[in-house]
């Protein structure tokens, strides 16, 4: 600097000018250099993906020391970028699809010439895929190699035998995930473990040499995947993530009233779809009567429906089979994360136990509010008002997770959750009454995983399920030296226990070839109408409990057969009896499902189902609440049993962009409905509970649904999302109700449409919106009103149980006395939900801030109608509506 500072006291101004210049031009050539050659290769094709929205394969070894050191001119057109990228490199590129695949300059293997005529030999390619970082197996990932295609099961793991060739090119795609792309030689069998690397933008696109093999890829119809980081990018009530509402946007599938958590899928009633967290079924699975899932989407990791043609490892219901992965927790580093919002604040903790052999999950939430949320529940009968309630949940997961050797994994998980619902008030000058209710849901599973060689997967497990209701009121003495006794109770409480054994068969016989097979057998008991009556008054006290148990063994086999270039099948069966009270029943389910693929990117598809359902849910209000009983099916109550036919069309636009159609026809058997007059506890005085039956209060019919399900999908960039539309027609008919005539069940919408759409502005900044329409669902609408009495249901002979009387009871001043079922149809509900996600935070803690909205326009939908007396002494329905803007802000840190 003071040499500098010399030649600048004693030149001349031209001369400082010109030094000056030199510098400043030093500086910015030095600068320039240094950016073109410390831009690694693959910081370069990043960003080029985000600039353009071009998707890139490539091996992250082959790019890991090369840098780019040309100039870039980033005008220019995609191919011109790459030449000038991978110039000296040694690499070259070439387009696969909607990607640029990165590879060496072809270099062929070396490989002994074969001397004379050889038979074909052929190898397997085989392993596990898992999440590279917390090495969680990632189940539904598909695998292909040329045009042979595999997917991965529950456990993450993949199996392809193909003919010798001297190298193969495999390609691994999911959603929520980076595309995996390895070029490997192929002299033998090769035992393959894939990482996939998370990625925050939803691509899904899946590689093949030709686009329409995607459209090809499966035989089975009403398919659907969904991984939990679109589940924790949807709208939901209140900021609180649900499974199930999620799916309520999804084609075939209608919701209960608004704001329910309730499925009702392709003409099915609630308790026909069967829900298994970590393949044990849960029952009742809501908290705070319904408006939201007791699914923790923290603790997920994917979810995957079936609503047609289903597989044949599945069964014991009629219309929709959900079956959710729990997350297996970090076995590299420990996580956490803490987060709260208006309805419950939760945690989640997970990490190694054993690093790359063991880990754990753990996942929580609690409730907020317990005040408030009581009087919103409570708010709905007006009657109540006036009354300090409560209501709280809480739920929580737990897994672990042992890598015993490569052959060998078991798996130790569990959910237990539990609601609450009570409050009180004065009854006179002597006495306060209570009325609580609560329910929860338990369950275990040990699985044991083993592999017995590169072609046989197996999977053994113990799994156990348990759910129980209570409700009671009593009479609390507030005076004198009984001050604080109970004078006067009335309870009621019921429950079901399950017990299952399995075990599940995966083989890999040839490319052509994947057979699955496997045995199972549950004891299920019963805990049904138990009533506890104590009181002072000359009735005396009563109790009385049914106790029943059944036991249900099931074998089952199906093979995926590629029959060709251009058709895969599906057959297969199963085979259960059911057994209970001496009494046998035995079931044949043949289940197939067949593609052809007609064009390059076209392809149809068509299936037919038997199904069968040995367990019933008893209802008034067909919603899935706490109050619904379930009992098994008897001598006199047959198990319900459904078959659906559906066939369906397929086109990949691009890789981007996926149109499906697909038309069904249900016919259900042996449906069951309260008769009518009776309630949820099949009574219509609670002491002379030990004198009644359950089985006397029900009647059975049959139904029949059909309809036409459309979904355009856009699944990879910064903007994914789906456009769906249903018709649906439900009919049911019971020879004891509605005069025998046919009527519409209160789930049936004639037209149902949903926009939902993600845009990915960075990694940081998400925005997502929800649209949906529905045609009003039928309600029974009353006629007149004649004076009633009573509470619980007293004295309600004719009349339309609503939601909220079904759980309280009702002191309304009338009875509402109905002609007929479903006369009234309710007016359309539509509604638009948006959410805002920031991630903030780069370093240890990470903070996510959520913004959102329900209902963001204030529509007035109709959650029920109660039939009123106006000042004009006339009668008249009142619409309730619930959720008329409802805004949200959730807070979560993670670290």
């Amino acid at each position: 600097m003071k040499v500098l500072r010399q030649i600048f006291r004693f030149a001349d101004k031209p001369f400082r000018i010109g030094l000056c210049g030199l510098l400043i031009g030093s500086l910015l050539t030095g600068t320039q250099t240094r950016a073109q050659s410390g831009l690694a290769l693959e910081d370069f094709l990043k960003s080029l993906n985000q600039k353009r929205g071009t998707y890139f394969l490539y091996d992250e070894k082959l790019l890991k020391t090369i840098r780019v050191t040309a100039p870039i001119p980033w005008k220019a057109d995609t191919r011109t970028l790459l030449e000038t990228a991978l110039s000296g490199t040694g690499l070259t590129f070439r387009r696969v699809d909607d990607c640029y695949l990165i590879e060496r300059e072809a270099r062929p293997f070396p490989r002994p010439q074969p001397t004379g005529q050889t038979p074909v030999r052929r190898f397997t390619i085989s392993g596990f895929v898992r999440e590279k970082g917390s090495r969680e197996q990632v189940n539904g990932a598909t695998v292909y190699v040329d045009k042979t295609v595999a997917t991965t099961n529950p456990y993450g793991y993949y199996s392809l035998t193909i003919a010798e060739r001297d190298t193969v090119e495999l390609v691994v795609s999911m959603v929520g995930y980076r595309r995996f792309y390895r070029r490997l030689p192929l002299s033998g069998s090769v035992s393959l473990d894939i990482e996939l690397t998370s990625n925050t933008l939803l691509d899904e696109v899946v590689l093949t040499n030709t686009a329409g093999a995607r459209a090809f890829s499966s035989s089975q119809t009403g398919q659907l995947t969904l991984p939990a980081l679109q589940i924790r990018n949807t709208p939901a009530l209140l900021g609180e993530k649900d499974v199930l509402k999620t799916l309520q946007f999804m084609a075939g599938i209608q919701p209960g009233l608004s704001g329910q958590v309730g499925l009702h899928v392709r003409g099915g009633g609630a308790d026909q779809n069967l829900l298994l967290l970590d393949e044990a079924p849960v029952y009742n699975a809501n908290h705070l009567f319904g408006f939201f899932s007791a699914f923790n989407a923290d603790a997920l990791q994917t979810v995957t429906l079936q609503k047609g043609g289903f597989s044949s490892r599945y069964g014991g219901r009629l219309s929709s089979v959900v079956d959710m992965t729990m997350r297996e927790g970090n076995k590299q580093q420990w996580h956490g994360a803490v987060g709260t919002g208006i309805v419950a604040s939760r945690l989640l903790l997970e990490g190694p136990l054993i690093r790359e052999k063991a880990s754990f999950l753990l996942a929580a939430r609690r409730s907020n509010l317990s005040p408030v949320l009581g009087d919103f529940v409570a708010s709905v009968i007006e009657d109540y008002t006036g009354t300090t309630w409560r209501a709280n949940f809480y739920d929580i997961n737990a897994k672990i997770n042992f890598d015993l050797n490569r052959r060998n994994k078991l798996y130790l998980s569990g959910y237990f959750g539990r609601n609450y619902f009570g409050g009180g008030d004065s009854l006179n000058r002597t006495q306060r009454w209570v009325n609580v209710l609560t329910w929860q849901n338990q369950t275990g599973n040990l699985r044991w995983n083993h592999l017995f060689s590169e072609k046989l997967f197996s999977n053994t497990a113990l799994v156990f399920s348990r759910y129980n209701f209570e409700t009671h009121r009593k009479n609390i003495s507030t005076e004198g030296e009984t001050s604080g006794q109970t004078t006067d109770l009335w309870r009621y409480f019921d429950g079901i226990t399950d017990l299952t054994l399995k075990t599940d068969f995966d083989y890999f016989p040839s490319a052509h070839h994947h057979l699955q097979f496997g045995l199972i057998n549950t004891v299920r008991a019963y805990r049904l109408n138990g009533v506890q009556v104590v009181t002072l008054s000359a009735l005396g006290n009563q109790s009385g409990l049914e106790k029943t148990e059944s036991v249900e063994t099931a074998a089952y086999a199906e093979d995926h057969w590629n029959l060709g270039k251009r058709i895969k099948l599906s057959a297969g069966g199963r085979i259960t009896q059911y057994r209970i009270r001496q009494k046998a029943f035995l079931r044949a389910e043949p289940r197939v499902s067949a593609a052809v693929q007609i064009r390059e990117k076209q392809a149809v598809r068509a299936s037919f189902s038997d199904m069968n359902q040995f367990i019933h849910l008893l209802s008034n209000t067909g919603l899935g609440l706490p109050t619904d009983l379930w009992v098994p099916a008897t001598d006199l109550i047959k198990p319900q049993r459904s078959r659906q036919a559906v066939l369906g069309f397929i086109h990949d636009f691009n890789p981007r962009w996926q149109l499906t159609v697909e038309g069904y026809r249900k016919w259900m058997r042996h449906v069951i409905s309260y008769q009518e007059g009776a309630d949820f506890i099949g009574i219509t005085s609670a002491v002379r509970a030990s004198e009644v039956s359950w089985e006397r209060n029900i009647t059975a019919g049959n139904g029949q649904a059909s309809g036409l399900e459309t979904t355009l999908q856009s699944r990879s960039g910064r903007l994914t999302g789906s456009l769906n539309y249903t018709w649906s027609m439900t009919r049911w008919q019971f020879p004891e109700l509605n005069n025998g005539n046919a009527f519409y069940p209160l789930h049936d919408r004639r037209h149902s449409v949903s926009v939902t759409g993600l845009y990915t502005f960075s990694p940081r900044f998400r925005l997502s919106a929800a649209w949906t329409f529905s045609s009003g669902n039928p309600f029974s609408v009353p006629v007149s009103g004649v004076p009633s009495f009573g509470h619980l249901g007293l004295g309600k002979a004719d009349l339309v149980i609503t939601p909220t009387e079904q759980l309280f009871g009702t002191e309304s001043p009338l009875v509402q006395v109905r002609t007929s079922f479903s006369n009234f149809r309710a007016e359309a509900n539509h509604r638009l939900d948006v959410n805002f996600q920031a991630d903030l935070g780069r370093r240890r803690f990470k903070h996510r801030v959520e913004l959102g909205a329900v209902n963001a326009y204030g529509r007035r939908n109709p959650f029920s109608y109660n039939l009123m007396i106006n000042p004009a002494g006339q009668l008249s329905l009142r619409r309730v509506a619930l959720f008329t803007f409802v805004p949200s802000l959730n807070y979560l840190i993670s670290f």
